[in-house]
């Protein structure tokens, strides 16, 4: 499955992003600075997850399901994978669950030379859009406080804060907040018409 707009293109993994996601855990890295830079990234394992990543390629499944995240492409001749957007579920108390819960958004384009290029606010867009057409009500996103690139694109789609955990990250020896937002539908629906009249 894929959907796009005019900058990007939303579709699922394919067995050639698997290299591209060993090269960016092992090789071009910068990105993990930013996205959840506390996780211990040495356990890292490339035969595993290709193992794992080909088990899961070979599977059955519904192709109808509604999609909890897809590779980004850049919508041009060349289609350059740079990353990946997902949503998973937290709990009334803000915290990751593998049960029902509030749906989350999170999103990594560790390719350096597509920052700053507007794909990561045309990919949320789209993948909002998908989620919210496929029944999901409220969207939330969560990120620490250092993350200032990734606060500013929450804000900018009309995500507002609603919960913050004072001193709950250390990274690179500082103390961080840790922050969660929810989509006001109406900030967000303002942003789309004027993106939509600025393309």
């Amino acid at each position: 499955m894929e959907i796009k707009n005019s900058k990007i293109i939303l579709r699922d993994f394919i067995e050639a992003d698997i290299d591209d996601r060993i090269h960016w855990e092992t090789t071009e890295t910068e990105w993990q600075m930013w996205d959840a830079p506390w996780e211990n990234i040495d356990k890292f394992n490339p035969d595993q997850y290709r193992k794992e990543r080909l088990e899961w390629l070979a599977k059955n499944k519904n192709e109808n399901r509604v999609r909890m995240g897809f590779q980004i492409c850049i919508n041009d001749g060349r289609r350059k994978h740079i990353g990946w957007c997902n949503a998973y579920y937290i709990d009334d108390n803000y915290k990751y669950t593998k049960e029902a819960g509030h749906c989350t958004i999170g999103i990594g384009i560790p390719d350096l030379t597509s920052r700053r290029k507007g794909y990561a606010t045309y990919s949320w867009k789209l993948f909002i859009k998908y989620l919210t057409d496929n029944g999901i009500r409220d969207v939330y996103t969560q990120t620490w406080s250092g993350n200032e690139r990734v606060i500013g694109l929450i804000k900018k789609l009309g995500f507002e804060e609603c919960y913050r955990e004072y001193n709950f990250r250390t990274v690179r020896g500082q103390l961080y907040d840790a922050l969660t937002f929810k989509l006001n539908r109406i900030k967000y629906n303002d942003f789309c018409e004027l993106t939509e009249i600025n393309e």
